[in-house]
């Protein structure tokens, strides 16, 4: 028995080692992520609206790290910071999301202030079809807040107000009034504390790491309003926040204190730029790395598969 329990307890290890695996290359496809999380209609209720800006020239640069095909859509006015999205938000939670699985998206409603629109809420990922994060935006987003807010119950409304936030709190001014400017590296605290000293709220600094350079970047800063389309603390969404003793209370954040943020004034060099190689090898070098991630996987498999024949075996041993 001593021997079943022990092969039993490999084949778990083996088993969890399979499933990260699994997970990792689940985290690598996300081109279904609308379909999928719009099979569940969601209860549109929420307590704020997150009104997330992002600096586009960090990313470009994390979607030229993902693929050497990947090329960036950025506006034509230099250092402006854009819009990403207004995300009802219940505490201490994510979501809602997808609170209308009939809404469809009609870009037409939006001819008004395309425009301003193809400036200031732009698809940084220019692969996609130019109006690809509006119908994502406002099918999974969009959606909630028209349900319960009369002020953002249509189109033309929800991306309207998008920009009226950003002409009244865009970083560009926020940031550079505190003396944060392109080109630079500060700390959490510093820029913590420029957010605070402008808009007098805590506000989320979102970044991005950069798994090769283990560098971080600033990429996004969230605002957090009321229903009455107020500015309210973000304290109680839900991001990776970090406890700091001072007046001003917590920093939310995802940022390492111990390591400086960095604020591009242009866009990095891309991993795959960095190396020289043509695109032909750079789609040999991406089939060689696939194929070896799904020998490794069958590799598990057939582990799993003789481990549960050892147990097997062991069983009919034992009786």
């Amino acid at each position: 028995m001593k021997l079943e329990h022990l092969a039993i307890f490999l084949a778990f290890l083996s088993l969890q080692c399979f499933v990260r695996a699994d997970s990792s290359s689940e985290e690598d496809s996300s081109s279904d992520e609308d379909q999928n999380e719009a099979l569940l209609e969601e209860d549109p209720e929420f307590d704020l609206l997150i009104f997330t800006q992002r600096w586009p020239i960090t990313a470009c640069y994390e979607w030229r790290e993902k693929s050497p095909d990947h090329i960036c859509g950025l506006p034509s006015a230099q250092n402006i910071w854009t819009i990403h999205g207004i995300w009802p938000t219940k505490l201490n939670t994510i979501g809602p999301s997808f609170c209308n699985k009939t809404a469809v998206f009609n870009v037409t409603e939006l001819d008004p202030i395309e425009k301003q629109l193809e400036q200031f809420w732009i698809n940084v990922e220019k692969n996609k079809p130019y109006d690809s994060l509006w119908r994502h935006e406002w099918l999974k987003h969009g959606t909630c807040a028209a349900a319960v807010m009369v002020q953002l119950n249509t189109e033309d409304k929800y991306f309207g107000q998008g920009l009226t936030w950003l002409q009244q709190h865009s970083m560009v001014d926020v940031l550079g009034e505190g003396g944060v400017l392109p080109g630079n590296n500060y700390t959490v605290l510093e820029i913590h504390q420029v957010l605070i000293d402008r808009l007098q709220k805590n506000i989320a600094i979102e970044c991005y790491h950069d798994k090769e350079t283990k560098q971080q970047f600033l990429n996004e800063i969230r605002v957090c309003f009321n229903k009455n389309l107020e500015l309210e603390n973000c304290d109680g969404i839900l991001f990776e926040d970090v406890f700091i003793d001072q007046p001003q209370g917590k920093i939310i954040t995802n940022c390492n204190l111990n390591k400086p943020i960095f604020y591009p004034a242009t866009v990095p060099l891309s991993r795959y730029e960095k190396t020289h190689m043509s695109p032909f090898d750079l789609h040999a070098k991406f089939l060689e790395e696939f194929k070896r991630k799904k020998a490794n996987q069958n590799k598990t498999m057939k582990t799993l598969v003789n481990i549960y024949k050892l147990i097997q075996l062991l069983k009919w041993s034992t009786i």
